[in-house]
């Protein structure tokens, strides 16, 4: 077994819930580049099907994913299935567990770049003979499109930054995205919050997202929320504008 595997025995138990349903079952995100926080990090799960989940598959994978809520980390695990005849579409919306649904979404270049660098492989083929090459050029494309798509609707929800989980994910992603558009590469978490005082953000917010991050509680006044939220949506708005235009 991959030593990666040992704090997130979900996953094991999600390879064995699945059986024979699916080619190959592989992990991503931050668990594969070793910046995995325990309670606090996503398990960014992807499975090889050689075709899209048929009505009576999807059901079976939201009885499994419910169960396995019950399991350590189980809330926070996701999983893209992504259909083998389907891959080379960048388009294409393929079913995916995340939030407590099974819904549709694209694998995106960044998750495709993350499985052909140090995957973790709990089973099947290397994802190298599934999924296309990527080059540095390829991976500023992906990080751009990632603050193009979905972050672009975001900073135009104010109400939306007053919430933790967008702060942090707006900053860190932002963030990601300058150091991979600057330099072809990807970038953890970790260094992406090490990058953010360079972006302009406010030493005590960058403070709050590491401890967040340590999984710290931290105790913001509404007053401090809501002028946080005016902060960090100008500074992901500002990123944006810069690295998209």
């Amino acid at each position: 077994m991959d030593p990666r595997l040992e704090p997130v025995t979900v996953v094991g138990a999600l390879d064995d819930g699945l059986g024979r349903r699916v080619r190959g079952l592989y992990v991503g995100g931050s668990l594969a580049s070793r910046d995995f926080r325990p309670g606090v990090s996503d398990i960014d799960a992807v499975a090889l099907v050689d075709r899209p989940p048929d009505p009576s598959m999807r059901g079976g994978l939201t009885t499994l994913h419910r169960r396995l809520r019950a399991e350590p980390f189980g809330a926070d695990l996701h999983c893209a299935y992504v259909s083998e005849r389907h891959v080379e579409d960048g388009a294409y919306r393929h079913w995916t567990w995340a939030f407590d649904e099974l819904f549709r979404r694209p694998f995106g270049g960044i998750a495709r770049a993350e499985l052909l660098t140090d995957p973790v492989v709990v089973r099947g083929p290397a994802p190298s003979s599934w999924l296309a090459a990527m080059s540095p050029d390829d991976l500023r494309a992906a990080a751009r499109d990632e603050l193009a798509g979905y972050w672009t609707t975001a900073v135009r929800r104010r109400a939306i930054w007053r919430q933790d989980v967008y702060v942090d994910h707006g900053l860190t992603t932002v963030a990601r995205a300058a150091i991979t558009m600057r330099e072809g590469r990807l970038v953890t978490k970790a260094e992406a919050i090490a990058h953010l005082p360079e972006l302009g953000v406010a030493p005590d917010i960058v403070e709050g997202v590491r401890r967040r991050r340590n999984g710290e509680p931290v105790t913001l006044t509404a007053g401090e929320r809501d002028t946080r939220a005016r902060l960090v949506r100008d500074v992901v708005r500002t990123q944006i504008t810069r690295l998209v235009g």
